[in-house]
């Protein structure tokens, strides 16, 4: 079964007047759900509506989270080695070696 172009035209004259919070909530309804192609047109009709609202859909925050954790992994594997060395080498020049053997 498929959606007809009227059919898509309602449902986009329709979802315009929806509020924002409330094209969010099916925004990520339809998009746990959308395992057929006509709930795919859907989702993509309540997404184009929400950018064009200059809103955010659920699968650009998604993007958004990824890309700011690939981000910091980037920084944080370097800086986490460096700090690791930094502290090893302060433990072995400032402890001395009697309290690190009792240990």
């Amino acid at each position: 079964m498929y959606l007809s172009s009227k059919d898509l035209e309602y449902i986009y004259f329709k979802a315009r007047f929806l509020r924002t919070s409330q094209l969010h909530t099916l925004d990520q309804y339809w998009s746990n759900i959308s395992s057929d192609s006509r709930h795919q047109k859907i989702h993509q009709i309540i997404e184009n509506i929400l950018i064009q609202r200059g809103e955010k859909s659920v699968r650009q925050e998604r993007l958004n989270v990824i890309n700011n954790l690939e981000k910091s992994f980037l920084i944080s594997n370097p800086m986490g080695r460096l700090s690791a060395n930094i502290i090893g080498l302060i433990t072995k020049l400032l402890l001395p070696k009697k309290v690190i053997q009792t240990n």
